[in-house]
């Protein structure tokens, strides 16, 4: 054949193949959709992804693309909602249909069925997490939807509970507000009514979420509590099962147990749960078999297992013998065999080893005197410079510098270990070098001592540090100068320090006249107040004689008397800041402090048309410290955000207590929506004094960062940036916590 047929021919086949290749690949390939009902960040979802898809399906020549799209439900909802997301979803994959749909989750199989017709006609469906007591309750499906089931053991889930609580009295099931919870009662209720317990039960349905911890804190420790959590509450509020289980566990006072895997780690004790990986994976597993060409039959549920939370276990006093056998307890800690099983046997080895080596090492005794003969000269210079106590010895070599007229020059040892000048100049500061030099100069010429300070630039880029050097020309006749040289920088830092203290003692004068004045205010108030307390307390008692129609009259002289005493306690710490000794302390929650003194100004928050809030974060460490002290601080603060808001519309007059754990320091925060701080006062918003209110005294913050900064916090202030002004204080966890 000739040669440029031969050329043609290649060309074509080369074209054949580029063409017909990509083809063949998209034919084989299984393009899939996957409709979550929930949105991504639901921990469900993550599991089932994890276990559906795998690293080789990112590639574009993969066998199995895989297209994920979230309903986002219970956030968003409707007939409206659901028609664009389906004519979207049909836009979307119009020029790239599925050839697999798969729905995760019952409201994602509904959606799916309801819209397929429309969207992707005739694609098969295959629907995973889905609960088999709702498949039961739904109409036949069609024969091209099939599936993988979900059984939810709360029966069995039930009796882990008794077999871990045997001295249980009562059972406790709570659910939300939405129809998927009341699904989960009715499946509760479906497997109580076929199993006997020994005690009442009890259902809490759609109650708002605080009320709902409220009554979880006030339960007995001999109660069971079961949740699948929720995703509404009475309220309205919406949520998402993981977060109302972690809220939930963080208040009740009796173990909690649930049927999501999902849920270890929020504060569940456990449950017989599957695993949503294995559910990802087992769709994985029909997808694998459509490929082969065999059609998605028989697929069975996830199996479900006992799953314990170990950290609770701990928490509940859970004896380990009723742990079933086959139970998987999660954060655990692993025994050193277990965590160090190889190294410990890599470790006997090498001491093996080394045990057969101590035979050749006894061959080098010639090699250890040497080393021992080293360690002795080692010891000599150790000791010298040890006689010396902080000091170092030096020999600078200074015939780089022009020798004196007459002097005799000897050759210099290698072994003498000497430092040429020139390297030590180059060492020092340049403000310092040329005084040094001429001191240098001055004892080689003269033969007087070396008497000179300096300071030595850091080789770090640290802090310089300063040096003192003295010492003589030796040996004679040589142009070196040996002698001892000592670290003085604490000495100079010193005396630096001393100036600044002078300046220092001026300021802390005024601060003391600040605090004996406070001190006096304080004093002079005591009596007026106890002879307000006086005469309350007679009023009360006239009062009580008169008969209970007086009982108005009688409460507002009991809150009359409670307020003197408040006030007392706050003079009397103020006191304490100022005298010697320590202060009395102790350890107290931040949340329970922030809940008690909004309700304290309950009233007049709702006079000045307020609207309070509180944002209190789950397991916040105690801090330790005078309650009352801390709880002025926070009054202030809280009166400081209503008159920054006077001239906010009332509907707008929203105030957030906020509890943050910042570096383990638990800390409040108090933000309101008023105009903010001014840029030229955010300087001086803390100075004795100082304030931007017509009728304020100024000394509020200034007390408030005295107090904080005295237990060993720190006060702050920030501007939002939506808006109004945000002051937080942060103390140290106590060591009780």
């Amino acid at each position: 054949m000739r040669p440029w047929i031969k050329g043609v021919w290649r060309v074509f086949f080369f074209a054949l193949v580029v063409i017909v290749t990509p083809a063949v690949a998209a034919a084989a390939r299984l393009d899939t959709l996957l409709v979550f009902s929930q949105n991504r960040l639901l921990p469900a979802n993550q599991e089932v992804y994890a276990g559906l898809v795998r690293p080789g399906d990112l590639l574009p020549s993969s066998d199995v693309q895989i297209y994920i799209e979230y309903l986002d439900h219970p956030q968003f909802s409707g007939d409206p909602y659901d028609e664009s997301t389906a004519k979207y979803l049909a836009d979307k994959y119009a020029a790239r249909p599925p050839k697999l749909i798969l729905a995760g989750g019952y409201i994602a199989l509904k959606f799916l069925l309801k819209y397929r017709d429309s969207m992707f006609p005739g694609v098969p469906i295959l629907h995973i997490g889905v609960d088999r007591s709702i498949l039961n309750s739904m109409p036949a499906l069609p024969s091209d939807v099939t599936g993988i089931p979900v059984e939810y053991d709360i029966g069995g889930t039930i009796d882990l509970a008794m077999a871990l609580q045997p001295d249980a009295k009562r059972l406790v099931v709570v659910s939300g507000a939405s129809p998927w919870a009341e699904q989960r009662r009715a499946d509760t209720e479906h497997a109580l009514a076929r199993r006997k317990v020994p005690f009442p039960v009890e259902y809490w349905r759609g109650l708002e979420t605080s009320a709902l911890l409220a009554k979880l804190a006030a339960l007995p420790k001999d109660s069971i509590v079961f949740t699948p959590g929720y995703y509404r509450d009475g309220g309205g509020r919406v949520t998402t099962p993981l977060e109302s289980v972690r809220l939930m566990a963080s208040r009740s006072s009796a173990p909690i147990y649930s049927i999501f895997s999902t849920h270890i780690g929020t504060g569940v004790l456990g449950g017989r749960m599957s695993t949503f990986t294995d559910i990802g994976k087992s769709a994985r597993a029909a997808i694998d078999d459509m490929l082969d060409g065999d059609p998605a039959v028989a697929l069975q549920p996830a199996p479900a297992m006992v799953q314990l939370d170990w950290r609770q276990v701990l928490k509940w006093g859970i004896p380990e013998s009723r742990i079933p056998p086959n139970a998987v307890l999660h954060h655990r800690t692993p025994t050193f065999w277990e965590l160090h099983r190889t190294q410990a046997i890599s470790g006997a080895a090498i001491i093996l080893a080394q045990a057969l080596m101590i035979g050749a090492l006894l061959l080098e005794r010639r090699r250890r005197e040497r080393i021992a003969t080293a360690l002795a000269d080692s010891r000599r210079r150790v000791g010298v410079i040890a006689q010396t106590a902080r000091v170092s010895i030096f020999v600078w070599d200074m015939k780089a510098q022009v020798p004196a007229p007459g002097a005799r020059i000897q050759p210099i040892s290698a072994a003498d270990n000497v430092e040429s000048f020139s390297q030590v100049v180059a060492d020092i500061h340049p403000s310092d070098r040329e005084r040094v030099s001429l001191a240098a100069r001055h004892a080689i010429e003269s033969g007087e001592e070396l008497n000179v300070e300096y300071r030595k630039l850091p080789a770090d880029g640290g802090h310089e540090r300063w040096m003192a050097a003295r010492g003589h020309a030796w040996p004679k006749g040589t142009l070196r100068i040996s002698g001892v040289c000592m670290d003085i920088s604490e000495r100079k830092h010193a005396e630096l320090q001393a100036v600044q203290d002078r300046a220092a003692l001026a300021h802390m004068a005024r601060v003391s006249t600040m605090g004996q004045l406070s001190v006096a205010i304080a004093h002079q108030l005591n009596q007026p107040l106890a002879a307000v307390l006086g005469n309350a307390e007679v009023a009360r008692r006239m009062v009580a004689r008169q008969g209970p129609e007086q009982g108005e009259l009688g409460e507002i002289l009991d809150d009359i008397i409670s307020d003197n005493m408040r006030a007392g306690d706050i003079i009397r710490n103020l006191t304490t800041l100022y005298r010697r000794g320590p202060t009395k302390q102790a350890s107290f929650d931040m949340n329970d402090l922030a809940t008690e003194t909004v309700e304290l100004m309950r009233d007049d928050l709702i006079n000045r048309k307020v609207d309070a809030h509180l944002d209190l974060a789950a397991d916040l460490p105690l801090v330790e410290g005078t309650r009352i002290q801390i709880q002025q601080v926070l009054l202030n603060l809280l009166q400081n955000a209503m008159d920054a808001m006077e001239d906010t519309r009332a509907p707008h007059r929203d105030l957030l207590v906020r509890s943050v754990l910042d570096n383990g320091r638990p800390g409040l925060c108090v933000i309101d929506r008023g105009g903010g701080i001014a840029a030229s006062a955010m300087e001086r918003i803390f100075d004795p004094f100082w304030t931007t209110k017509p009728q304020g005294v100024g000394v509020g913050l200034a007390m408030g960062r005295a107090i904080i900064e005295a237990h060993g916090g720190v006060l702050s202030a920030r501007n939002n940036p939506g808006g109004g002004a945000e002051f937080c204080f942060k103390l140290p966890a106590s060591s009780l916590s």
